[in-house]
């Protein structure tokens, strides 16, 4: 159990790694210390052409949620020394990896699920939802519950629903 926990710390652990490339390679590209949260995107947008505007809005926020980067009213700038992040040869940030970070608790543990075991996503929406109401849970608690029974392992999202939790 503890190394599947691991293993979604690891794919946590990797996500924020490609978010400090992407932060170091905005900001050494640029050669500013600080910049504005337009100019940031505006970069990874029309100038890499890497995310839509909207996308690299939301790489400001997450960056921010993770503290990577420090925002001041409407400038921004690395929470850590992005001069030493080394940027592979041929670095690209992949939008797929920004909508896996923006993608809800309980939309990826319904994801997990479904991939893993096979059954159908109404099924597993039912199947959820069911446990919900029986055991009077949060979703995500049921969806986990759920996982555990059938046994997909969902470890990984274990801390992020305790936070979750914590803070409703």
């Amino acid at each position: 159990m503890e190394n599947l926990f691991i293993r979604g710390k690891n794919k946590e652990i990797k996500m924020i790694e490609e978010l400090k490339k992407l932060i170091a390679f905005i900001f050494q590209r640029s050669g500013k210390e600080k910049m504005n949260e337009k100019d940031f995107y505006m970069s990874v947008s029309f100038e890499l052409g890497w995310l839509t505007p909207g996308e690299g809005m939301k790489v400001i926020e997450k960056a921010v949620e993770k503290n990577l980067l420090v925002k001041e009213n409407d400038t921004i700038y690395p929470a850590f020394d992005y001069k030493n992040v080394e940027i592979p040869l041929g670095f690209k940030f992949d939008g797929d990896k920004l909508k896996e970070m923006e993608k809800d608790l309980f939309s990826r543990i319904i994801d997990k699920i479904v991939i893993e075991s096979k059954l159908g996503e109404k099924k597993v929406r039912k199947e959820i939802e069911n446990i919900e109401k029986n055991l009077n849970v949060y979703p995500e608690v049921a969806g986990i519950f759920f996982a555990k029974k059938i046994g997909v392992e969902v470890e990984e999202f274990l801390e992020e629903a305790k936070n979750l939790i914590k803070n409703l």
